[in-house]
């Protein structure tokens, strides 16, 4: 082989340099191609993402939820975060909304995360310590303002070994989630705390009883014992005979709702309770009678404390308390007290000047005037009482009631108390009893000159073991003053009302306006005295039948309602509707000249009435009626229930009638009382 020469070598290379460039234009060529592609390729990506982004989204439009704006979306979430009723929540040791929110799309999860305040909603209910689900709510949460609900119900335990196992865990758990909410306490607004043992109650109160703590933005504190006859047995903080008066040095309380269940009345330091607007005081009956040292009773000098240092309290709550009568307004004069009441304490009566609803459920009967008569409530408006059924058998010393020196449950051997009550600003009064002889005994001393609204209902068993219902006392075995006024609503529920007792109540309420009757029976009774004509019109011609006029109870009575009361008939309701209702003539116009006054009253009395003449120390009379406005101040006779004549000749029309669950009344018959210019509603 012939070797090539230098110049045949580098026309060679020449050749192949060329045939290089070409094929590298044409791979620049080529990667050109590609990118253009891959961005054609990307551009079309993008178009088919934003095509399918808005298909999705107007398919999202056929929900109705969807068409809900941002910010009303997040309030609506606020309110389920917030919500813990529906048991989602129980065993758990967080809050399931936020979490299940932010699960069902990728706006919710967006506008979840974003949302500070959904995460501070805070529940944590099981007695095991599980810390990464508190730390992600509280880093969530941001700044914001936290509500912590801690609720430990432990299971019932099969022996005393899991008791002790469970009381250890839970102790345990209490200790380090105080521990992590410590340095975030100024920013805790509500904090919940229910656990089985008392031992786990100790380290909420050393750190709501050190002042340094900074609580200043506690708005509502509940703490409870959720175990039935707690034991308090070797805890100190539980001991106390007097409430705290350390106080910050810098700081104000803002709190305005406490709740305590099962726990002394001394545990809360007196500068939260000082700002509190509501109160609500529980302890639950006890499965036992038997009297055991470590538990400790309610008592009346610790209450009166508690209460004295809340002068800003607005509404009072109290569920089963029973106190121990451990206090006297005054020394008898005799000087003896009983063997057991050697160590009472003479207290002043305190003062709620801005008080205006009490509810009080399950009260001793004996317990209700010493109560009210011993607290000073000049502006309570609304009053729940629910009276407890009496135990046939006294066990210990916490069941023997008040304050009577004539009473031989009482062991206060002390001065008889004032015999009388009169609760002006009361205008309404709810009344519920398990025993109908404890609501005459009850109410007996009270005298209540401004009520506008009653109601009266029977919740127990009928103690008799007869047939059908107990019957409703009389007024005047009810009250001490019967007169009602101003009363307008009155509502009874499951009663019997005998007879003659109805036109005799209502004799008493000449400004009602509307009646409610709930499952009782002897409607016949009430409803025959509604009807009962004040007296008959004299017929204008021959052959014209004379019709009744006027009535002689509740004038002014506008709304009926009867409810699950199944022994009344349709005439008797036709003849209440028909006896108020304003006279037709035959071309459908009311016929002016059937009620006028003097003609009626003079068919009926058979004389002309006149009116008197006024008095002339009619205005002199004024101071006198109503200078004596003390607690203890007896009724005086200007509070008459007579019934002017124009109003009892001239009654208002039963504009509106309910009638619920009453079989025997079709709904034909009770539409037809329409004609009446009567709205009558039948379910």
């Amino acid at each position: 082989m012939m070797r090539q020469t230098p110049e045949m070598v580098d026309k060679e290379i020449e050749v192949l340099t060329a045939q290089l460039s070409v094929l590298q234009r044409r791979e620049d060529d080529f990667a050109r191609v590609v990118q253009d592609m891959v961005r054609l390729q990307n551009s079309v990506r993008v178009e088919r993402e934003a095509l399918s982004s808005k298909i999705t989204e107007l398919e999202s439009q056929k929900q109705p939820v969807n068409w809900l704006p941002s910010e009303l979306l997040i309030e609506i979430f606020l309110i389920r975060a917030e919500d813990e009723s529906t048991g989602l929540a129980v065993g758990l040791p967080y809050n399931p909304a936020p979490v299940l929110i932010s699960h069902v799309c990728r706006k919710w999860r967006e506008l979840a995360l974003t949302t500070w305040r959904l995460w501070s909603f805070i529940s944590y209910r099981t007695p095991q310590w599980k810390a990464r689900p508190l730390f992600v709510f509280l880093e969530r949460s941001g700044n914001s303002l936290i509500t912590f609900n801690f609720i430990a119900s432990p299971v019932r335990p099969y022996s005393d070994q899991d008791l002790s196992a469970l009381k250890e865990e839970e102790c345990t758990t209490t200790e380090r989630i105080i521990d992590v909410l410590k340095s975030r306490s100024h920013r805790i607004r509500s904090f919940t705390f229910e656990c089985g043992f008392a031992k786990s109650m100790e380290e909420v109160l050393k750190a709501i009883s050190q002042p340094y703590r900074g609580l200043h933005k506690l708005e509502s504190l509940d703490l409870a014992l959720s175990t039935l006859d707690p034991t308090f047995l070797g805890t100190r903080p539980f001991t106390s005979d007097a409430l705290s008066a350390e106080r910050p040095t810098d700081e104000t309380s803002v709190l305005k709702h406490l709740r305590l269940q099962q726990l002394p009345l001394t545990i809360v330091p007196s500068y939260l309770v000082r700002t509190i607007r509501t109160l609500e005081l529980s302890y639950p009956p006890k499965q036992s009678q038997m009297t055991r040292r470590q538990y400790l009773a309610l008592k009346m000098s610790h209450l009166l404390e508690l209460l004295r240092q809340a002068p800003q309290l607005h509404e009072l709550s109290m569920i089963g308390v029973a106190p121990v009568w451990d206090v006297v307004t005054k020394v008898p004069t005799d000087g003896q007290l009983s063997q057991n009441a050697i160590n009472l304490k003479v207290v002043s009566s305190p003062e709620l000047p801005d008080l205006k609803r009490l509810e009080w459920k399950f009260a001793h009967h004996k317990d209700v005037f010493p109560f009210m008569l011993l607290i000073m409530l000049p502006e309570l408006e609304r009053w729940d009482l629910l009276i407890a059924q009496c135990p046939t058998k006294r066990y210990d010393v916490t069941q023997f009631r008040g304050n009577h020196i004539h009473d031989q449950d009482s062991f206060i051997r002390a001065e008889p108390l004032s015999n009388v009550l009169t609760l002006h600003a009361l205008k309404e009064l709810n009344v519920s009893c398990q025993n109908e002889d404890t609501l005459g005994s009850s109410l007996r001393q009270f005298i209540f000159p401004s009520l506008t609204k009653l109601d009266i209902t029977f919740m127990g068993k009928h103690l008799r073991k007869e047939p059908g219902l107990p019957s409703l006392s009389r007024l005047e075995s009810i009250f001490r003053d019967p007169r009602l006024p101003l009363l307008a609503h009155l509502t009874i529920s499951n009663f019997e009302i005998m007879p003659g007792h109805g036109r005799t109540m209502l004799g008493y309420m000449p400004g009602l306006l509307s009646l409610t009757l709930g499952a009782c029976t002897g409607v016949n009774v009430v409803l025959d005295a509604l009807a009962e004509a004040y007296g008959t019109r004299v017929a204008k011609a021959p052959g014209v039948y004379p019709r009744s006029c006027g009535v002689r109870v509740c004038p002014r009575l506008e709304e009926l309602v009867l409810w699950s009361c199944t022994d009344f008939d349709f005439k008797m309701l036709w003849s209440t509707i028909y006896t108020r209702s304003v006279a037709i003539d035959e071309g459908g116009e009311p016929d002016k000249d059937v009620f006028e006054a003097e003609v009626v009253a003079s068919a009926v009395l058979g004389r002309k009435i006149r009116p008197l003449k006024k008095t002339r120390n009619t205005r002199a009379n004024l101071p006198q009626q109503h200078g004596d406005t003390g607690p203890h101040a007896a009724s005086g006779s200007s509070r008459s229930t007579l019934i002017p004549i124009e109003e009892a000749l001239h009654p208002s029309r039963i504009t509106c009638l309910h009638l619920e669950d009453c079989p025997q009344i079709s709904e034909h018959e009770a539409l037809s009382l329409e004609r009446w210019g009567t709205v009558v509603m039948y379910r």
